[in-house]
């Protein structure tokens, strides 16, 4: 199972985490990835300043706009899960 963490924190919400969310969720359904990826709120990383964060298992990313979600999980979720560079 692969773990998907986006902050809901008070900056990272004002900053776009509602969006990135709902995309994340949309991948998930239109991939039918419900068995493998769970996708869950975070209240802080700790990198405010930095954007909205989003950990995709252990590695965290910073910056990540709706926009930006799709290139970062077809880059980082399927070679997580399926074992693929």
């Amino acid at each position: 199972m692969l773990v998907i963490q986006v902050c809901v924190g008070s900056s990272c919400f004002l900053r776009g985490s509602k969006n990135v969310i709902a995309e994340i969720e949309n991948l998930i359904e239109h991939y039918q990835l419900d068995d493998i990826v769970t996708l869950k709120g975070n209240f802080c990383f700790e990198r405010c300043s930095d954007g909205v964060t989003v950990k995709i298992g252990e590695k965290i990313f910073t910056k990540v706009t709706g926009e930006s979600i799709v290139e970062l999980f077809e880059n980082e979720v399927f070679p997580a899960i399926y074992g693929v560079n």
